[in-house]
């Protein structure tokens, strides 16, 4: 484990809990890895949770207004228990990020990571936003000496509700989705819209 890697599954094995098992998963059409770590019973029992580890090797491409470190990121997901599916879809996500060079960050879409796994679900994409205060302890910034490294958290979200994003913006997606209440750990829920 580099240093970056060492800060985060210190980070994520304080704030999760839970029974935790980290594997490494390869997309058979691709040479790359990545580490997935799992936390059972998280943010409560029969709930499971899951992290990249390793994309933090990787650099977002954006930079802290702050200090002006560049941002670095692990993605998390939560589901209900019983599958390691949020663990597959994760790597797909993580290895499309390393392999096609795009910036991630809150409020990036990762398009088509649900289609391959959930063909007939209106959930197609995966919106990345801030962690919700599920857990309880709070995900924050960890700070490295020549970056800011956080966790983003990722929702499946229909194309409609991408389509809303893109138009009314982050905020009033986000607002939607508090006021209908959606299922965050169903994978397959219904499109809001």
């Amino acid at each position: 484990m580099n240093k970056y890697e060492e800060k985060m599954i210190t980070a994520l094995r304080d704030i999760l809990g839970g029974d935790q098992k980290a594997f490494s998963y390869q997309r058979e059409d691709a040479p790359n890895k990545l580490d997935i770590l799992f936390a059972k019973h998280c943010p409560s029992k029969n709930y499971l949770t899951a992290s990249t580890l390793g994309l933090v090797n990787r650099a977002t491409g954006y930079q802290d207004k702050n200090t002006g470190k560049e941002i670095r990121a692990e993605i998390i997901m939560s589901s209900y228990g019983g599958t390691d599916m949020i663990g597959k879809i994760l790597t797909t996500a993580g290895v499309g990020i390393f392999e096609s060079n795009i910036r991630y960050g809150y409020g990036t879409v990762l398009k088509g990571v649900l289609e391959a796994y959930y063909p007939n679900s209106d959930m197609k994409h995966l919106f990345l936003m801030l962690p919700p205060p599920i857990w309880s302890k709070r995900f924050g910034i960890v700070d490295g000496e020549d970056c800011s490294i956080t966790f983003l958290y990722a929702l499946p979200i229909s194309q409609a509700e991408c389509d809303f994003m893109a138009q009314n913006g982050i905020d009033a997606l986000q607002n939607k989705f508090v006021e209908v209440n959606i299922d965050m750990f169903d994978l397959e829920r219904k499109s809001v819209f």
